[in-house]
Order: C-alpha cells, then sequence, then structure tokens
C-alpha cells in the first residue's frame, strides 16, 4: 500500500487505520505525485491510494501512467472532491475505485480489500454523485 496526499495527518491516520485492519502492508507515503512512478518501480504496492487535490502534477495523468505500467498497481482514488467530471476523468484515465473521503475510512478500507481481489469499487457518495442523486 503507497498513499499519496499532500495533508500529512491524513497520511498518519492513513497509516494507523490500515495498520490495524491487518493484511495490509505499508510501503510508505508521498506528498505529491511527482516521483510516482519511481517509489511504484521501488515498492511494487498491489494499491496506491491517491488523493486529487494536490500540488504538483496532475494525479489525472499519474493513474493513466500507473494503468499502463507493468506493475500493474491499481488507484484508488481518496478525495473530498466527489463530481461527475472529476469521476469520468478518473475513470477514463483507469482507476479502480473511487472513494469520497465523507465516506470515511471504512470505506476506503473496504474498497481498498475489494480492488486488490479484482473489483472495481466507487464508494457510495461517489456513485450518489455519479449518478447524481
Amino acid at each position: 500500500m503507497l498513499c499519496v496526499d499532500d495533508n500529512a495527518a491524513v497520511l498518519a491516520a492513513l497509516r494507523q487505520k490500515l495498520t490495524l485492519a491487518k493484511g495490509f502492508t505499508w510501503c510508505g507515503s508521498r506528498p505529491d505525485a511527482t516521483d510516482l512512478r519511481s517509489a511504484i518501480e521501488f515498492h511494487r504496492p498491489t494499491v496506491v491510494i491517491l488523493d486529487i487535490d494536490m500540488p504538483g502534477r496532475d494525479p489525472f495523468v499519474s493513474v493513466k501512467e500507473l494503468a499502463d505500467h507493468p506493475s500493474r498497481s491499481r488507484v484508488v482514488l481518496f478525495s473530498a472532491h466527489v463530481k461527475r467530471d472529476l469521476i469520468e476523468r478518473a475513470m477514463e484515465a483507469g482507476v479502480w475505485g473511487y472513494v469520497s473521503k465523507g465516506d470515511g475510512e471504512d470505506a476506503l478500507v473496504d474498497a481498498i480489500r475489494r480492488v486488490a481481489a479484482g473489483e472495481f469499487v466507487l464508494s457510495a457518495e461517489v456513485q450518489s454523485a455519479y449518478l447524481g442523486r
């Protein structure tokens, strides 16, 4: 598990949550997606958790690059920004999951497990935004 978010408190909370949840190996974190490719090549995580609103490199470009990368790391977006156009961009780029920070860390843990097992996942809030409810 590799986590990319510019909020240090979010990174610390996710690390603690995933460590307590068992079954995850924490590979580390990054404050932005700038050196994500080299981190993926070094750690080879099954799942990468990626925020959308960060300084630096466009996260959707990173998602597309990872979708085409031989490591086959799967990306789960974890963001407070949940709008139909962002969801569409994420799916076009090749995400395996999109979880709203409003759905919480338990929804993220569930999504990570499902994505690692090969399932595409949209959290409840993301599904609602995508379907316009």
